[in-house]
């Protein structure tokens, strides 16, 4: 028998023993941070050796720093480095007819009425600050997970897999031999449809991830009532590439897109984010949070389309799933998911991107006079090549299938016109453009059953339509061939 003196012994070695051993089993899994959080000065084991995490050293060409790791003393010096108020912040953005600016978001935003104080922006960047210093995964960690270049489409429901489809054939016809990853969700693609998928195509190299696997280094939930937008930072962070090219399933390249890692712009980032139509206010409260100066020169991000380096900007992705997972709640009230995450990650961290030297074109239809732009065109990034590369249709779905049914059998499909601002490579200055209501006034009555719902067109006002053959030769017969009008079958 033991005695009271040796029974709390007992009892504590005992306890301290299958202590060590929970802690050994954990730390053989790769899910281990889901349990321990260390700060990274602990935990990382920089691979190059001038990674030191206790040295800080602002380095103004973030930009060309190697890998991932050589990050980390520019890091601990970004996070000293001052404060900038919401006041300090807005003062970057002094256009003189800011009446004509198209900004994301409407006057009528809370947020933009009542602007938010700087203690409560205080806090939020303190947040993320406190998440670069003591919860990035390393990347040493997870570095053999990633190889290689590849595309990665976010995908699940009926009609996306209706657009992969188009997607996988249009890039087939381009000739592209990158490998294709198709991210889902749970049950949406089961194992017979992704069988299907990859019989239907045999000479093209297709993978499948589902998001809501324990196996995945960004874990994420589901939300059935509003978008997911979280689920692009985290299939770029899960992707089996080092090198991502990350595509919606409506955006249809143009070219072989295998030419962007190669491109010069490419080379020196790392990254090349594409622009979108519209700016953010100077007074988003993003900007002082992440410590950044409101910018003329730079449109919101469209992220239909984005290459990265994975090898070099690990920590930058994780800073862009975390504004857009957990805390999405906040910053989705003035951010439109999760595009512009991923370029204030890169603002938040001081880090530039790349960019296209031109701004994106605007194609669509145009009838008895009336033009419509449904389809973002982006351009090739490199300075000389004004080259369309995607064509990304993210207002050609919301027609109705009467409208783009008679648009092609019609008058020769629904790309006849573009429209390309006289000052797309000055992003400084200011091009009036924007969303107008498009209500199909046109089509003949017989063509037609029902009163058609209205649909969202971009507009770039002053700027005269012409003919899409132009820059575009040859897309139409493309799209139709490929199946972009699989809607009408539906």
């Amino acid at each position: 028998m033991f005695s009271s003196v040796q029974r709390p012994r007992l009892l504590v070695a005992s306890w301290f023993v299958l202590g060590a051993l929970y802690f050994l089993y954990i730390s053989l899994h790769n899910d281990f941070e889901d349990y321990i959080k260390i700060p990274y000065n602990v935990i990382f084991k920089p691979s190059s050796p001038s990674a030191k995490s206790n040295i800080t050293a602002f380095v103004e060409n973030a930009h060309t720093l190697p890998d991932a790791d050589a990050y980390l003393p520019h890091f601990n010096a970004v996070i000293l480095s001052p404060n900038v108020t919401l006041a300090e912040a807005k003062r970057g953005c002094t256009w003189e007819d800011s009446d004509g600016v198209n900004f994301m978001y409407s006057g009528d935003a809370e947020w933009v009425k009542q602007e938010r104080n700087d203690t409560e922006l205080a806090v939020k960047r303190s947040e993320w600050q406190t998440f670069i210093s003591t919860k990035l995964m390393p990347y040493s960690r997870y570095s053999e997970r990633f190889s290689g270049r590849g595309i990665v489409v976010v995908a699940g429901n009926e009609r996306t897999m209706k657009r992969v489809k188009v997607l996988l054939r249009a890039l087939q016809t381009v000739n592209c031999s990158l490998p294709v990853e198709i991210h889902f969700y749970g049950d949406e693609v089961p194992p017979q449809t992704q069988k299907d998928l990859i019989d239907l195509y045999p000479t093209m190299t297709v993978f499948f991830n589902d998001l809501a696997s324990r196996s995945n280094i960004i874990k994420t939930g589901f939300n059935a009532f509003v978008a997911n937008f979280q689920f692009k930072t985290a299939a770029v962070l899960n992707s089996r590439f080092a090198e991502v090219l990350l595509l919606d399933s409506d955006n249809i390249p143009a070219f072989d897109p295998e030419e962007l890692f190669v491109s010069n712009i490419y080379e020196e980032y790392g990254t090349i984010f594409w622009p979108d139509i519209a700016r953010t206010r100077p007074n988003n409260p993003i900007w002082s949070i992440t410590n950044t100066i409101c910018k003329m020169d730079e449109y919101e991000q469209e992220s239909g389309q984005l290459l990265v380096d994975k090898r070099r900007f690990f920590y930058h992705l994780q800073l862009a799933a975390w504004l857009n997972g957990e805390n999405a709640s906040y910053y989705n009230m003035f951010l439109l998911g999760d595009k512009d995450m991923f370029r204030f990650a890169w603002h938040a961290l001081k880090t530039r991107y790349g960019r296209p030297t031109k701004w994106l074109t605007s194609v669509g239809t145009l009838t008895e006079g009336k033009y419509c732009g449904h389809t973002f065109a982006q351009h090739h990034p490199d300075p000389g090549d004004d080259r369309i590369v995607f064509l990304h249709g993210g207002l050609l779905k919301q027609i109705p299938n009467e409208v783009v049914k008679w648009q092609k059998e019609e008058r020769g499909g629904v790309y006849q016109a573009y429209k390309r601002s006289n000052v797309d490579e000055k992003w400084g200055e200011v091009q009036k453009c924007g969303m107008e209501w498009e209500n199909g006034d046109y089509v003949p009555d017989e063509r037609v059953d029902r009163e058609l719902p209205v649909w969202s067109c971009i507009e770039m006002f002053g700027v005269e339509p012409k003919p899409v053959y132009e820059v575009l030769g040859g897309f139409e017969g493309l799209f139709e061939g490929v199946g972009g009008y699989w809607m009408l079958d539906d």
